[in-house]
């Protein structure tokens, strides 16, 4: 998935889903969406948004997994482009980058 654009509405409230395909059990795991200016910029930052959530069975891929994270449209009030990465970390800590690519907030 690295490359793939998200495009968020300005000012709408979006979910977004990150598929696991290669990871057969969600037991214990993790994954964390970050939303920043650029792909550059901290996650530590101030002005990066991140999202948490558990990874689950997914419904409509059995064996695989899958994690949503809700953005409020709080969020997405600035229109133009910024950055986006998927992280998945395991029950041993391990983490890794799952995808990442552009996200683009456009005016509705």
């Amino acid at each position: 998935m690295d490359g793939q654009v998200l495009i968020f509405p300005r000012g709408n409230d979006v979910v977004v889903t990150a598929r696991f395909p290669e990871i057969s059990s969600g037991a214990g795991a993790t994954a964390t969406f970050y939303y920043k200016d650029n792909r550059y910029t901290a996650d530590t930052d101030p002005t990066s948004k991140i999202y948490s959530s558990t990874i689950v069975a997914d419904p409509d891929n059995p064996g695989a997994t899958m994690s949503t994270f809700p953005v409020p449209g709080t969020d997405n009030q600035v229109t133009g482009a910024f950055w986006w990465r998927v992280d998945a970390t395991d029950v041993t800590n391990k983490t890794r980058t799952a995808a990442a690519g552009t996200l683009l907030v456009e005016a509705v």
